[in-house]
């Protein structure tokens, strides 16, 4: 079986919508849900949470805001790491308004467990609450693969180098790679000229290269 890139978070899957999103004054849900896909994320979670996150028991407030800020979640929750800072901040908001049960619906946990993972979110960009005392080593995310098959390598990654929190420089061939990831997405592009690491490596966390795959391997490593 030929392995791909994915989190292992999204393991289960998700449902699929042949409605259209449903009408929200001031918001456009379908644009939202195209420029989830422009930036990497998966359309379909994109929808399908958010879905969830509406259909949740409780009101939203009439204003557009709520709808928003649980859009900037959803998109997170799809694979655009690039508004993981918005939509923790739009989590917290959300929380803020009583909203727990539909950012709950949205993100595929239990109401009780969303103000954990928010907290938690904050200082391990890794954490699931599901995942809480595993006492194992365990695989996040795999990352990569070769461009034949859809991936951005050519030639088989190497050294992995730590150069941030969630950030990673990684040698392919003569090239020199950047990686960010989070539990929900990642982003992978040729490294700047002035890339530099600060040594500063994810505490639990490796990102290993395989040498029977052109994919990176992100993972906890036992407490």
């Amino acid at each position: 079986m030929i392995r791909r890139p994915g989190h292992s978070v999204n393991a289960a899957a998700h449902p699929a919508e042949t409605a259209a999103m449903p009408v929200v004054v001031g918001l456009d849900l379908e644009l939202a849900a195209a420029n989830v896909a422009r930036f990497g994320g998966d359309e379909r979670r994109f929808d399908s949470s958010l879905r969830a996150g509406l259909r949740a028991p409780g009101s939203l407030p009439s204003e557009t805001q709520a709808v928003q800020d649980l859009a900037a979640v959803a998109a997170w929750r799809a694979g655009v790491i690039g508004l993981r800072t918005d939509a923790l901040r739009a989590l917290g908001s959300c929380l803020d308004h009583g909203l727990a049960d539909a950012v709950a619906a949205v993100l595929g946990m239990p109401p009780t467990s969303v103000a954990e993972f928010a907290e938690a979110q904050r200082t391990d960009r890794f954490f699931w609450p599901a995942w809480r005392g595993l006492g194992r080593a365990y695989l996040i995310a795999r990352i990569g693969g070769f461009t034949g098959l859809g991936g951005p390598w050519l030639a088989h990654p190497g050294e992995v180098i730590p150069a941030g929190e969630g950030r990673w420089l990684v040698e392919v061939g003569e090239e020199l790679w950047e990686v960010t990831a989070d539990l929900f997405g990642h982003s992978v592009s040729l490294a700047g000229d002035d890339a530099a690491s600060d040594d500063t490596d994810t505490p639990g966390v490796r990102v290993v290269s395989i040498p029977t795959s052109y994919l990176l391997e992100v993972v906890r490593e036992a407490a």
